[in-house]
């Protein structure tokens, strides 16, 4: 590579690792949508926990205690983590 390719790519990588380290963290709508497998809408406890294994969060996100998450309590459980 040459001096300017190097310099190009340095540049790049930085503001890219840049706009990762301000993105929120935690959950999101992003991480609500990937979460979302089959894209219903909903995050069942399987779809979450193959992203998550922090129980303590599902507890209390699943207010209803259906065993599901709905827009509602993703809405305000993801706010509230």
């Amino acid at each position: 590579m040459n001096t300017l390719t190097k310099l190009v790519f340095v540049l790049i990588s930085g503001l890219t690792l840049s706009a990762v380290l301000a993105a929120p963290q935690g959950f999101n709508d992003v991480t609500a949508n990937l979460m979302d497998a089959n894209k219903d809408g909903m995050i069942t406890k399987e779809e979450y926990m193959k992203h998550s294994n922090d129980m303590a969060a599902w507890e209390k996100m699943d207010t209803n205690k259906d065993g599901m998450l709905d827009a509602n309590e993703i809405k305000i459980g993801f706010n509230q983590k």
